[in-house]
């Protein structure tokens, strides 16, 4: 794993643009309501809060996307009029 992420943000330096990227779909997802959206933005998030995580600082980072997932949840629930 440590190899994976280290080739996305070490070797490719996709830190910033998978971080823009998560917080722009984060945001489009909320105003459409897209639940597949909200997934792949906590997709794009991961390899980011996986680094932070390793900080001593912020050890609770990694369960970021779990808001990500949390929402798209409850915009799939949502859509499909089961909840609400």
């Amino acid at each position: 794993m440590e190899e994976l992420m280290g080739l996305l943000l070490g070797t490719l330096n996709l830190f910033y643009p998978l971080l823009i990227a998560s917080v722009s779909l984060f945001i489009y997802a909320l105003i459409k309501q897209s639940w597949g959206l909200m997934l792949i933005s906590a997709i794009f998030l991961y390899p980011d809060v996986w680094y932070f995580s390793g900080s001593p600082r912020f050890p609770w980072a990694i369960f970021v996307p779990l808001i990500h997932v949390i929402l798209a949840i409850l915009l799939y629930l949502k859509k499909n009029k089961i909840f609400y």
